[in-house]
């Protein structure tokens, strides 16, 4: 993951050249050195998806550098859905501002919801490539790194093939040597049990496609919010299972807490209009000897415990009746 230079002293918002090494030699990127109080941190121009089976796909933007989007394998960001053509849209950084231009697309390309031949985007606006929602975002490079880190992951081996995250296997493959090897250390270690609430209501009002999509969504809202070290698993359907490695029950909570804000708080509305998705979860922390179906039993029964008290909430097994 690449680590930002430190900064020179700025009052304002600067320009920075920063030389990253590829395969084919060096690059110059044009990014921006922001000034936020106290703190500085190096920000790109970034176009990500928000929504759907992209979920996540990215792209930085370079100063005179033209971005081709579409479903062609060859366009500088690739997407899968059918409604985008093979070269849908081109997006251009010049002198700091972001242009956007549609490539005579079958479905047409649209900012903010209005459709576009050609326009400017600004930080926070939408892109929509005809079913497919990006937006532009200054992130910073570490962002961008844990970004770049997460895509790689969902395309490991053993993988569920819907979500990217790992299958029941790794129950039984993986996390039992992970159990022992924290149990030696000394190393605190927890879980938690996420289920999608009402999610049988979502598959009966807006179809499993959506269902499937939205469960997408959380997968990936999640795993942007977990350490690389932290597995999670498709436990079952819409039941997923986060690991949490050197992480207390508090400290798991607080993570939980974090991931139910963020589910709770997307933008569904651009997977399908009228679309609200929330989730219930339970934090157990492993006590170093209980078995592994006891610990997660546990988890288990807290989620239980969160839906019973209103979905939408976190519940400690410490705290679970």
């Amino acid at each position: 993951m690449p680590v930002p230079p430190k900064s020179a002293p700025a009052s304002k918002q600067q320009e920075l050249l920063l030389a990253d090494d590829d395969a084919a030699g060096e690059k110059t990127r044009k990014v921006h050195l922001l000034r936020s109080g106290p703190s500085r941190k190096v920000v790109v121009n970034t176009l990500r998806v928000v929504a759907g089976r992209d979920m996540l796909r990215y792209v930085t933007l370079e100063e005179d550098e033209s971005v081709v989007i579409g479903r062609d394998e060859t366009a500088t960001l690739s997407l899968t859905d059918a409604s985008v053509s093979r070269r849908h849209a081109k997006v251009r950084l010049m002198d700091g501002q972001v242009l956007v231009e549609d490539l005579g697309s079958t479905n047409g390309t649209a900012v903010n919801g209005q459709i576009i031949d050609r326009a400017a985007l600004n930080v926070g606006d939408h892109l929509e490539i005809g079913a497919v929602s990006l937006r532009l975002d200054l992130l910073s490079l570490e962002e961008v790194g844990h970004l770049e880190s997460v895509l790689e992951r969902l395309q490991g081996a053993k993988r569920d093939p819907l979500t990217g995250l790992h299958t029941r296997a790794y129950m039984d493959d993986e996390l039992p040597d992970l159990m022992q090897r924290c149990g030696r250390s000394k190393v605190d270690l927890s879980c938690v049990f996420l289920d999608i609430d009402n999610f049988k209501q979502v598959n009966d009002r807006f179809g499993h496609q959506v269902g499937d999509d939205a469960l997408v969504a959380v997968s990936r809202l999640l795993m942007v919010s977990l350490r690389d070290s932290d597995p999670s698993v498709r436990y079952g359907g819409e039941e997923l299972l986060m690991v949490l490695q050197d992480s207390n029950e508090s400290a798991s909570y607080e993570v939980a807490e974090r991931i139910r804000k963020a589910i709770h708080g997307h933008d569904w509305a651009r997977t399908s209009a009228g679309l609200r998705v929330t989730a219930s979860m339970g934090v157990a922390q492993w006590d170093g000897v209980e078995s592994q179906k006891d610990w997660i039993g546990r988890a288990d029964k807290a989620l239980y415990a969160a839906k019973a008290s209103g979905r939408n909430r976190v519940m400690r097994a410490s705290e679970a009746k």
